[in-house]
């Protein structure tokens, strides 16, 4: 049995089962033709335990600052250029936001330099750029972010909890295959399905739209963590109790040479 943490099959005849959920891979969606294992879906396969003692948001900070400040937590090599040229059209739609890339890469100046030059080649304007390496603060930072953005085809995981139970709406991008779905999947099980969209305009169109609208950013901003703390997705004893029925199915079903 695998599952947890994988991105698709192992297409190995010895592994039985992949453990899932409906949202990333469908009932008789395309990703399921793929697998070798007979896929078992819980209520959601992710759990999210944040740290303790974080503070509280509260409105989107946009509200004092008097500007937008989009935020990209996850790894900057899942940054496709691709993805940075959708990143560049929001920021041309919505006058004085910012980037905020935050990532370990840029502990090391020869990255933070290439990624300086990579981005001043694909059309931004550095001015409106902030490059940062992960730091001890990393949640406390997202404090400062009104909007996240999250990268395709590999889109955020522990990022896209991270930015939710800080009140950061996180505007997503997925497609059929099972490594695109995994943020949408997250944000239908918070209610906020409709910032993960199916193509790059629809994308900047969502971010647009919502940094425009401060009232429905502050309502997010101060509605985000309730809704992952009373959502599956922090549901720890619930996800334990669908994992131990699972196994005890997957038992079963090799007793009866299933």
């Amino acid at each position: 049995m695998m599952g947890l943490g994988y991105m698709a099959t192992s297409g190995l005849p010895a592994v039985d089962y992949f453990l899932t959920d409906a949202l990333c891979d469908p009932i008789g969606g395309e990703s399921e033709r793929y697998f070798t294992e007979k896929l078992i879906r819980l209520p959601s396969q992710f759990v999210y335990v944040p740290r303790a003692g974080l503070p509280a948001p509260t409105g989107t900070p946009a509200r004092q600052r008097g500007s937008i400040l989009f935020g990209v937590f996850n790894q900057y090599r899942k940054g496709s250029d691709e993805m940075l040229c959708v990143w560049r059209g929001i920021l041309e739609r919505v006058p004085q936001a910012k980037l905020l890339l935050k990532s370990q890469v840029f502990f090391a100046a020869a990255m933070w330099r290439e990624a300086e030059e990579r981005l001043a080649r694909l059309g931004f304007d550095l001015d409106r750029i902030i490059l940062e390496p992960a730091t001890t603060d990393y949640m406390e930072r997202y404090l400062d972010v009104d909007i996240a953005l999250d990268t395709y085809p590999w889109p955020g995981g522990g990022t896209t909890c991270d930015a939710l139970y800080m009140g950061v709406p996180v505007v997503s991008m997925y497609g059929a295959r099972r490594s695109t779905r995994f943020s949408y999947a997250m944000l239908h099980l918070v209610g906020a399905e409709a910032l993960a969209v199916t193509s790059a305009a629809a994308y900047i169109s969502c971010a647009v739209s919502l940094a425009e609208d401060m009232d429905r950013l502050d309502e997010m901003h101060r509605t985000l963590r309730r809704k992952m703390e009373t959502s599956p997705l922090m549901d720890q004893r619930g996800y334990m109790r669908a994992l131990e029925e699972a196994y005890i199915m997957a038992l079963r079903n090799v007793g009866q040479g299933l």
